[in-house]
């Protein structure tokens, strides 16, 4: 069973803010000498401790998050430059390598299609064999080229040595494809956050605006869940959307399928 961000982030606003909420009702039953200033002073210091672990590792989550996605859309750019130079290549081949952008056209599209056409509730498909089929596909037709002279015989080396870059490039977005998130850490985190909001609750005023602070800081700290979540799975997304909130951007693989078809 596949979980969203979207859900992940809505389980951790209401475990925080009813915690919160918790920490307000057993706030009113407690004795006042348990609710005095000398009392609030030791679980302010203590929860501030367990508040800055809380806010150092989201941080670090938001900066880990954030390099992974830049290292994927980094890929998909690599990928898009390395298919227009191949391309490339193979024009200034002749035709005899006319076989082989067919071949690279092919690959180009089903690419697009396995990484970036996730509507209608299909989820992106890194590691689509059919499409490594095709990949191998080219390189297979550009070994059997016959070079004739020195020219075509530098034009066929470069164009398989792109074409092993377009490999690596492949195995590295599916290496990178898989969440850098536990599950666990982040349930971890969670708990903290519930512990510091109900001390938050404890010592509140019981009125609306106090609880309306709360409930929005709840939220905020939700969002920023989802943002790490979001980002960490930039292909996936939630399946049940036409796009992943924060995405990949399709345009130098889009751009690539319109050079090569000219």
């Amino acid at each position: 069973m596949t979980i969203s961000s979207l859900e992940i982030a809505l389980v951790i606003i209401c475990v925080v803010f009813g915690s919160a909420l918790l920490g307000l009702l057993i706030g009113r039953r407690l004795p006042p000498h348990h609710t005095g200033s000398e009392t609030k002073g030791v679980v302010s210091v203590s929860m501030a401790i367990v508040g800055t672990m809380s806010a150092l590792v989201i941080g670090f989550l938001i900066s880990n998050a954030s390099s992974a996605f830049n290292a994927r859309n980094g890929a998909v750019a690599h990928l898009s430059s390395d298919i227009i130079r191949l391309d490339m290549l193979l024009r200034r081949y002749g035709p005899e390598a006319e076989a082989a952008r067919n071949a690279l056209q092919r690959y180009t599209t089903m690419k697009f299609d396995d990484l970036f056409s996730n509507g209608a509730g299909r989820k992106s498909n890194v590691d689509n064999p059919a499409t490594l089929k095709i990949l191998d596909d080219v390189q297979d037709r550009i070994l059997v080229l016959k070079p004739v002279d020195d020219r075509q015989r530098w034009l066929g080396a470069q164009a398989l040595q792109l074409a092993a870059e377009m490999s690596e490039a492949r195995s590295l977005l599916v290496q990178q494809n898989e969440s850098s998130l536990p599950l666990p850490f982040l349930g971890a985190v969670m708990l903290w956050l519930a512990v510091v909001f109900a001390s938050f609750g404890l010592f509140a005023p019981r009125n609306a605006t106090a609880i309306i602070a709360l409930f929005f800081c709840a939220f905020a700290i939700s969002a920023a869940i989802k943002l790490i979540l979001d980002m960490d799975t930039p292909f996936g997304g939630d399946i049940r959307l036409s796009r992943p909130p924060i995405h990949i951007s399709s345009d130098p693989l889009r751009h690539a399928i319109e050079a090569i078809r000219q």
